[in-house]
């Protein structure tokens, strides 16, 4: 079994390792080097945290202006002021806190060594109690939910995944002060953690990097980024919050449930851009993807590190070959990275959940008042970022403060839950007060999924499904002793029952929630499981230490050839591309671009859906028909105003069943279209055109070829763009 220690390293004096030149003075270009290690090992710590408090500052000044309706603009100046206050105090406080710290021991001094750490150290019976038990049960479970097709087998796999974990709780150990129940809580600062090394923290800061650049190549299309994109370009162009519809109109329609007030993220970016005097898409897929993509990175590592310091690096890269590789479909979990990483949702699952396990980390083995205050600054960040966290960061702090409540320990209890779920249960319910209703605060456009479908989604089905179920249910016994197992245990074992048939129906039934409850299984750190699988090995025993060198190779060589074969990558259907990028086809992107120069009247524009989709995106002056059709569920499917305009979006697409001409003629007219748009190869479209009284205004040559019109119902014509 894998036998995980609490490795610290400690800084070396500032003496040690230095070269000094003749007389005894040190070198310059030594301690240059040095400082340069120093700062590149503490790049992942110091980017992640300055992240997470910078963006809360945003969100707090954010919600803050919801009372006082300021422009975006003036906020962002706000914001930069705030910053630079909140940065020189954070520096005076640093400076204190550093001249008083002790020297840090090395890990020799606390690395968990307790003989029950090693299977060879215990008897048979409790050998077969504490491993084979659960690591047995973990197998089953994951077979059985990945492979089986039927009620039973979903029944027995729950049944032995709760089995794994229950089994498994009699080796939950969090070191410190000893609590009533056998299980201690809390540690000394020396029981900090690993800490990056150099070598590491290049190597941590080169695979960033490369992730950044990667992330501008791959051009995979959202219909997702016509509301997210179209959101940042509105407040870029306009300078003010929109509150209410701007997909389908310019205020006159309430706010759909894609568009709750809370949210921060596409306000700030469309802010930056408009003082950039940059395009808001260009802000979004240039500027901001690649910095995300380098603190999703950073935060996965601080997991890696946290939890599983034995092997971080070997973790580490089979985590993120997880991420590449098995990241095809479109909802599944790994798609939420760099695919979609400019989306609230991407950045707090890859992101914001691993910190919130790191914080809790530190605060239950080290009493870090510092990890509390930051883990309350990531729930105001993380509901900042999307309105899925006022679901999830809630249970994720349940599940934590449950079983700390179970090992009598109330104080921490209340004070994890209070600064990881306050925030965001008190923004869902001042929404809830002043808006129509919960499901204005995140969108129900889908009913509540199947549990194994729910289990596909963030694990998947077939041997992959199989390799991450084993990861998730075992992952107590893979992790290092102390708070990383309770914690991973308590999220596991509260996953595992709410996957239960029929659990999450009743809580649909409750919330209203249904189409974000799939997402559940998103506040477990699935890719650190799957990378934790690399580090099994046999018990320490001398005939042994050849099977274990072989597995040390055979087992991460394994897992990439089936993620590589078996699972479908990130840059599934042709979509990287040799230079970076928006994520939309060039050829759509021109035609947008060309629409809006022309000559139009005034009004709304009917134009293939993909290009409708598109125009938001590239400017809020021109509107459009139908911006996109799932966002119609919010002002009803089977109301004239859905049904005109998914009738003339089939007849601009010229697909079958393409409407009569009198029909196209009466939705022309109800939806007051002032001009339309068609690709030069909607025959049946530019044949009906005369009959529907359009006047051509307007051509271009392939690629893109396409007609534009003016309507004979329209006003003269003005620049569109």
């Amino acid at each position: 079994m894998t036998e995980v220690q609490d490795v610290v390293e400690a800084p070396a004096p500032a003496d040690r390792g230095t070269p000094t030149a003749p007389g005894g003075r040190r070198s310059g270009s030594g301690a240059l080097v040095r400082r340069v290690n120093v700062a590149v090992a503490a790049l992942p710590v110091v980017l992640t945290d300055a992240a997470i408090v910078s963006f809360a500052l945003w969100t707090l000044l954010y919600h803050l202006n919801l009372a006082l309706d300021l422009r975006p603009s003036v906020v962002l100046a706000a914001w930069a002021v705030a910053m630079v206050i909140t940065v020189a105090v954070g520096w005076r406080l640093r400076s204190r806190r550093r001249a008083g710290e002790p020297i840090p021991t090395t890990g020799a001094e606390t690395a968990d060594e307790s003989p029950e750490a090693s299977p060879a150290a215990v008897g048979r019976a409790t050998l077969l109690r504490r491993y084979v038990l659960p690591i047995g049960a973990a197998t089953g479970a994951a077979l059985l939910a990945a492979l089986g097709s039927d009620q039973l087998t979903w029944w027995l796999a729950i049944a032995l995944g709760v089995v794994a974990i229950v089994s498994v709780w009699t080796s939950l150990r969090v070191r410190g002060a000893t609590t009533g129940a056998g299980v201690t809580v809390g540690g000394s600062p020396a029981s900090a953690g690993a800490v990056t090394t150099p070598v590491q923290g290049y190597v941590v800061l080169a695979v960033s990097l490369a992730a950044a650049y990667f992330a501008t190549l791959l051009a995979r299309v959202s219909l997702d980024d016509v509301f997210y994109v179209g959101k940042s370009v509105w407040v870029a162009e306009r300078d003010e919050i929109p509150f209410r519809d701007f997909l389908f109109t310019e205020g006159v329609l309430p706010g759909g449930t894609a568009n709750p007030p809370i949210p921060s993220f596409e306000v700030f970016i469309g802010a930056l851009a408009r003082v950039l005097h940059v395009h808001a898409a260009s802000v979004t897929w240039y500027l901001m993807l690649p910095l995300l993509a380098v603190f999703v990175i950073f935060a996965l590592w601080r997991l890696v590190l946290r939890w599983a310091p034995r092997r971080p690096l070997l973790v580490f890269g089979v985590a993120l070959a997880y991420i590449l590789l098995v990241a095809g479909a479109p909802d599944v979990l790994n798609t939420y990275h760099l695919p979609r990483l400019t989306q609230g949702k991407s950045v707090f699952v890859h992101g914001l959940v691993p910190l919130a396990w790191v914080y809790l980390t530190d605060f239950l083995e080290n009493r870090s008042r510092r990890a509390l205050a930051l883990l309350a600054l990531l729930s105001v960040a993380a509901v900042g970022l999307t309105t899925t966290a006022v679901i999830l960061l809630p249970l994720l702090a349940a599940t934590v403060a449950a079983v700390l409540l179970l090992l009598r320990r109330p104080r921490e209890a209340v004070l994890c839950f209070a600064a990881a779920a306050a925030y965001p249960l008190l923004s869902g319910v001042l929404t809830r007060l002043t808006t129509n209703g919960l499901d204005n605060v995140i969108a129900t456009y889908t009913e509540v999924q199947e549990p194994r479908a729910v289990y596909e989604f963030s694990l998947w089905l077939g041997v992959l499904g199989v390799i991450a179920g084993v990861a998730m249910w075992s992952s107590p016994l893979l992790l290092r002793r102390g708070a990383p197992r309770l914690l991973s245990a308590s999220a596991v074992l509260t996953v595992t029952l709410l996957l239960v048939p029929g659990v999450l129906v009743v809580g649909a039934e409750l919330t209203g929630l249904a189409a974000v409850l799939w997402r559940v299984p998103w506040i477990l750190p699935v890719p650190l499981f799957v990378g934790l699988l690399a580090t099994i090995r046999l018990p320490r025993r001398p005939r042994l230490a050849w099977p274990n060198r072989a597995l040390a190779f055979a087992i991460p060589v394994a897992l990439v050839l089936a993620f590589f074969n078996l699972g479908e990558p990130m840059w599934t259907a042709n979509v990287l591309q040799d230079k970076p990028s928006w994520r939309m086809p060039d050829t759509r992107k021109n035609v947008t671009f060309w629409i809006t120069r022309q000559d139009l009247p005034d009004g709304l524009v009917l134009a293939p859906t993909s290009v409708m989709r598109a125009m938001p995106q590239v400017t809020t002056r021109t509107r459009v028909v139908m911006a996109r059709d799932l966002y119609l569920t919010d002002y009803g499917m089977d109301t004239p105003f859905a049904k005109d305009r998914l009738l003339l979006g089939r007849f601009a697409d010229g697909v079958e069943p393409m409407p009569s001409v009198a029909e196209v003629d009466a939705a022309l007219r109800r939806v007051d279209v002032a001009a339309v748009c068609l690709w030069r190869t909607n025959k049946v479209g530019n044949d009906a055109a005369p009959a529907l009284g359009l006047v051509r205004v307007a051509s271009r040559k392939s690629p893109g070829g396409m007609i534009c019109y003016r309507t004979t119902t329209s006003g003269p014509a003005a620049s569109g763009g």
